[in-house]
């Protein structure tokens, strides 16, 4: 028995499913993947095989794996004792860094994941607006409370309506009278949007999205839908939230709402900005966020908060981000892996098409054309995602499988052109591997 294989059989023994996060489970080799090193863009697991990483930590790991900026921040910071639940000087340092290069931060918080972060914007806009519903759209993903949990992986056949989108339930437990306070947008649907406006645009405290729509594998929005979005939600007196948790940093420095040009109200951090370290940002206008104790009376706390290791973990990266060429260099890898990924399965003859932004794409197997939202997302073919990574990570390249839905892959600026030239052989190599008939990838679209 391999060494990944028996960690997996003793996890199982005391870890609940046999690991840490419910969806660390690879399904496409059917057991967790278990690394013991990692380096750049490379990681090495328990049996001392390497792989080029397509996943990077969620997308947290921009820079690539133990960069020595970050390290050796992080270093500083514990051998200072990392007190925590304390205020110290780079609290403020990193909030003005932030402020200088988020186009809508006019005041922040640090909150320790993106789940927490849109919940405390979330309770933010109530106390401001003084309403209580929520406008999100179908199959957006904002973390893992209750009240953003609805219409995140509704399977296909329970989809419901264009107009009246299924609110269906991201996991059992849930409260389901909060989806009363829920109203479901297919994504990059203007018409639909405005409807939702006219129905219940009063009633709206916020409307929290994905400016970049990654947790689908990539979608862009339309200019229109951006434009829409933005009137709609001024003229109602509705606040606007943009989720970058995934989009932050990942096709520039001001993230997603600078690429669109677009200013929201208010706006969340996440996987990049701590540079691999467990760090989350929430903020936007003053006069929204003046709202927080102890100057206001809408609560935000944590012990963690600010934690001086993540903290100046944050700082070291998002300087690397502002080093000259930083972009350029994402943006050349972006172009060369993404069409390089295009032309294989071409090739090959295989029926996917690649959806790609800065360091984060999507492949989407089957489709007759682009996904435009998670209603196109959701008729991807989640079996030939499954044997397509099992393959890969065979080969070493690791993608993470999430169930073998169209979801997002990406790239860390550790990455040379010389490691794309090597991941597109090894994927070359793994769709070759295929050609037998139960494991065939299909020439199809549906």
């Amino acid at each position: 028995m391999s060494r990944v294989a028996e960690q997996y059989r003793r996890a199982c023994q005391s870890l609940a499913g046999g690991v840490s996060s419910s969806t660390r489970l690879n399904r496409a080799v059917g057991h967790a993947m278990y690394f013991d090193r990692a380096a750049g863009c490379r990681l090495w697991d328990l049996d001392d095989r390497e792989y080029i990483d397509l996943c990077t930590s969620h997308g947290a790991t921009l820079l690539g794996h133990g960069d020595v900026r970050v390290r050796q921040a992080v270093e500083r910071a514990l051998a200072r004792g990392a007190a925590c639940s304390y205020e110290n000087e780079q609290h403020a340092e990193l909030a003005e860094l932030l402020c200088d290069v988020i186009p809508c931060f006019e005041r922040v918080r640090f909150t320790g994941s993106g789940t927490e972060a849109t919940m405390h914007c979330i309770r933010l806009a109530r106390a401001f607006t003084g309403r209580t519903k929520l406008l999100k759209f179908e199959g957006n993903f904002h973390g893992y409370h209750d009240q953003v949990m609805f219409a995140i992986g509704t399977p296909a056949d329970q989809l419901g309506p264009d107009e009246r989108p299924n609110p269906f339930p991201g996991s059992t437990g849930m409260v389901q009278a909060l989806a009363d306070q829920v109203v479901l947008v297919p994504y990059n649907r203007v018409d639909l949007l405005e409807q939702a406006f006219a129905e219940h645009g009063h009633e709206l405290a916020a409307v929290i999205g994905e400016p970049v729509y990654y947790n689908a594998g990539c979608i862009i929005p339309s200019e229109e839908f951006v434009s829409a979005l933005r009137e709609l939600t001024v003229q109602n007196g509705v606040l606007l939230i943009f989720d970058e948790v995934l989009s932050a940093f990942r096709m520039g420095l001001g993230g997603a709402q600078e690429y669109l040009a677009v200013m929201p109200d208010l706006c969340t951090l996440g996987k990049a900005v701590g540079g691999g370290y467990p760090l989350s940002v929430f903020g936007g206008r003053k006069d929204i966020m003046d709202r927080l104790m102890p100057i206001g009376d809408c609560q935000h706390s944590g012990t963690y908060n600010g934690h001086p290791v993540v903290v100046a973990a944050a700082l070291a990266a998002i300087n690397a981000y502002r080093q000259p060429g930083f972009y350029d260099h994402i943006h050349a890898v972006a172009g060369l892996l993404h069409d390089g990924l295009t032309a294989l399965f071409a090739k090959h003859g295989v029926a996917a098409h690649v959806q790609g932004l800065g360091a984060r794409f999507g492949i989407y197997f089957g489709l007759k054309g682009p996904a435009r939202n998670y209603r196109d997302a959701v008729q991807h073919q989640r079996e030939q995602m499954l044997r397509f990574i099992k393959a890969a990570i065979g080969h070493g390249v690791y993608f993470h499988d999430y169930g073998g839905a169209a979801c997002h892959h990406g790239f860390c600026a550790a990455m040379t052109v010389d490691d794309v030239h090597e991941v597109l052989r090894r994927l070359d190599l793994a769709i070759q591997s295929l050609r037998g008939a139960k494991s065939r990838l299909t020439t199809e679209t549906q």
